[in-house]
């Protein structure tokens, strides 16, 4: 479905140049956005990819692969940064460690009528938390699953 291409190519130019503001206008008005302990509407999306790009000004995108289904597109990618921000995860706040990490991401996005429907980013919070040599035991986790302390 080449709309999914061109949305998902869309939003990750987005991210990108920081220019994430737009982002939920590629949404339809009833779509989510999901992580790992976090799911948000379209329109507190720039706010939950501010903490990233926050988190790891310098992030990068590197897709390695993709595969278009009938109704949308999946997407290997492998993300790279410096964690020079706060970063705002389901287990608590984690202070700027100065560590260049990597990790690895598969988006899995539905698209209907032009445009985003569903975009569901899997990743392993453990593996990027161990990268910047965070201990889970040393972060509480949120009381609620699916919420994630943004700040204003």
């Amino acid at each position: 479905m080449r709309d999914a291409e061109r949305l998902v190519e869309q939003q990750y130019a987005m991210l990108l140049s920081r220019d994430v503001a737009r982002l939920p206008d590629l949404y339809a008005p009833e779509a989510f956005y999901a992580m790992p302990g976090v799911t948000v509407r379209p329109i507190e999306l720039p706010a939950l990819l501010r903490t990233w790009t926050g988190a790891f000004p310098d992030l990068r995108v590197d897709p390695q692969g993709s595969v278009r289904t009938g109704g949308g597109a999946a997407v290997e990618l492998r993300l790279t940064g410096t964690h020079t921000g706060t970063l705002h995860s389901p287990y608590g706040t984690v202070a700027p460690t100065g560590r260049s990490v990597s990790w690895e991401v598969a988006d899995v996005v539905r698209v209907r009528r032009g445009r985003i429907v569903a975009w569901r980013s899997y990743f392993d919070w453990s593996h990027l938390l161990d990268a910047l040599g965070v201990q889970l035991e040393g972060l509480s986790r949120s009381a609620q699953h699916d919420s994630l302390a943004l700040p204003v």
